[in-house]
């Protein structure tokens, strides 16, 4: 039986195992592994059969052998002539093999099987499925338990579907409430009994709890949200069920590392390494609602590579192409970090300053404007050719109050630039 191949055990499961021989509770095991099709719950599920038919005298159990970082076990029917041999990795045997599954060692399993289930290939349907499957591991650890998985709504993730057990929040109103500030002020999970505390939670809390865990998910500086379980128990949790949750919290993080990176491919313009029109299709509205929330303006600007079809036409694509990456490196580095650059298409590129009223816009779009202009590109006989940008920007809400509209008029902003002889800033209305 190939560990890799997710029908091997279910055939074994559905077809070769003798049901009829085995107890309700196993019975229950296999048809619920059988459901989930999760690689390693199958594995188990196997494991257990087999070690119930051995229980019985049906079955005898060879020696384990060790080949090349798997373990082969065979099983012998005692009465006959069957023979099945279950293989998988060192790992998984060590988690399954002992008693009932070893029940500290179900939940890396499990979690193995969804974590290797990951991929950067997965459907915005797939992603949602793997963290709800995580999710539900809280009821494997204890009996009773649910989990919620609670993202800041700062952390874009539009490939994760919202549900009854995905949520998000706004960082601030987060980090302000007591119930999850609490948590994300800690490097450790927050453990709540008081049910007077809990005000300021997204999801609903039934009257079987008892305690609220908080588990801060933390990847390279950023926090994504916060793993919520809550316990039907009344006392301290065990160290061994912390460990575990916390297993489920890495894994957790895992599958959102997957997403932003998958997000980050299909968002960033390959050539110049900036965001795509796509991204700026997603990001804009964004930007737009927060500056209407927070009370603050929202700059955007339009730069249009002068006479860029000349590039092209005299030197070939591959100059134009030069010239592309060479003005997004050169812009991006005068930005703030806060600021948002997208290649909108061919010579044309558009950023968002936020917070940026007329005169630091201006400034910025000035200062870029003079900083492309001193950039020469180096040709191969040595010659240097001179690039420059023609700049329009607007402002929202002053100047726009829609997408549309914003970017009409900071498009007439920069075409007036071009008229008046390029190489300048030009702002809608000035």
């Amino acid at each position: 039986m190939h560990h890799g191949f997710e029908k091997d055990y279910r055939f074994l499961l559905s077809r070769l195992i003798p049901r009829n021989l085995l107890s309700s509770k196993r019975i229950e095991g296999i048809r619920n592994a059988l459901a989930s099709g999760i690689r390693a719950e199958l594995i188990r599920e196997a494991w257990l059969a087999m070690d119930e038919l051995v229980s019985l005298r049906l079955y005898d159990r060879g020696i384990p052998e060790s080949k090349g970082g798997e373990i082969h076990v065979r099983f012998t029917e005692r009465s006959g002539p069957s023979r099945i041999t279950l293989e998988m990795p060192d790992a998984e045997y060590n988690a399954v093999s002992g008693p009932e599954g070893r029940q500290d060692g179900i939940v890396p399993l499990v979690l193995a099987g969804i974590i290797s289930a990951l991929s950067l290939d997965d459907s915005p349907v797939n992603i949602s499925e793997r963290l709800e499957n995580l999710l539900d591991l809280a009821g494997t650890i204890e009996p009773g338990a649910s989990a919620f998985l609670m993202l800041f709504s700062e952390f874009e993730a539009p490939n994760i579907r919202k549900s009854g057990r995905i949520g998000e929040s706004p960082l601030a109103d987060a980090e302000s409430g007591g119930f999850y500030g609490t948590s994300l002020a800690s490097e450790e999970p927050v453990i709540l009994f008081e049910r007077g505390r809990i005000d300021g939670g997204i999801f609903p809390v039934d009257g079987r709890t008892g305690t609220i865990m908080l588990f801060p998910l933390r990847s390279a500086g950023l926090v994504y949200g916060l793993l919520e379980v809550h316990s039907i128990s009344r006392d301290t949790p065990a160290s061994d069920r912390i460990i575990n949750y916390n297993l489920v919290a890495k894994g957790i993080i895992r599958g959102l590392d997957n997403n932003r990176q998958l997000e980050r491919m299909v968002s960033i313009d390959r050539l110049t390494g900036v965001n795509n029109r796509n991204n700026y299709e997603i990001q804009l509205p964004l930007e737009m609602e927060r500056a209407t929330r927070n009370r603050k303006c929202l700059a955007f600007l339009i730069m249009d590579i002068d006479d860029f079809k000349f590039f092209n036409d005299k030197y070939g694509h591959d100059t134009g192409d030069r010239v592309l990456k060479l003005v997004a490196e050169t812009v991006r580095k005068h930005l703030r970090k806060i600021d948002q650059m997208f290649r909108f298409g061919g010579e044309e590129f558009i950023a968002l300053l936020p917070g940026a009223g007329r005169e630091a816009a201006e400034r910025t779009a000035e200062r870029i404007r003079e900083i492309v202009a001193g950039t020469k590109l180096t040709m191969e006989d040595g010659s240097a050719l001179g690039i420059t940008i023609s700049v329009g920007g607007c402002i929202f809400p002053v100047d726009a109050g829609d997408e549309a509209e914003l970017f009409r008029k900071a498009d007439q902003a920069m075409y007036k630039a071009k008229r008046e002889g390029k190489n300048r800033v030009s702002f809608y209305g000035g």
